[in-house]
């Protein structure tokens, strides 16, 4: 089943404020800033045109060789950006296709199967818990 917690993410509507506040205030560590679309965020999220910028941040004292447990999200499109606060939730899972068919058959509902990233180090999916919060489940494919 799962192997680890990996992140929480929100999302916000303004990507220059978000940083100057987690970064220049509260002293989080940016470790990575990534912008998608394309066929691997479309099809993992079930959104036609999405541009996503998300930064990955690490707390000051967590080791480098962990993933960073705290994302922002900042929608470039669609235009019509997702309610700013709190997007999903992420674990680490070990054979992820396995995994989706296993939670699937017990009734699951997945936005997509597996999709392996456009870097080929991940594959990921998500899915709505019963309260519709939003889950992503990610398999390291290759060393990150």
């Amino acid at each position: 089943m799962i192997n680890n917690f990996r992140h929480a993410c929100i999302a916000v509507k303004n990507l220059d404020k978000a940083l100057k506040f987690y970064r220049n205030l509260l002293g989080l560590k940016v470790s990575k800033i990534l912008t998608v679309k394309g066929a691997y965020p479309e099809k993992a999220l079930g959104i036609k045109g999405i541009v996503l910028t998300y930064v990955k941040m690490r707390c000051p004292g967590q080791s480098k060789k962990s993933p960073p447990l705290f994302e922002l999200h900042y929608w470039k499109n669609p235009k019509i950006a997702p309610n700013a606060g709190f997007n999903h939730i992420s674990f680490t899972v070990r054979k992820i296709d396995s995994f989706y068919k296993k939670l699937s058959g017990l009734g699951v509902q997945f936005i997509s199967e597996p999709v392996a990233s456009s870097d080929g180090n991940t594959k990921i999916c998500f899915c709505y818990d019963p309260e519709d919060n939003l889950i992503e489940f990610i398999e390291e494919i290759k060393g990150i």
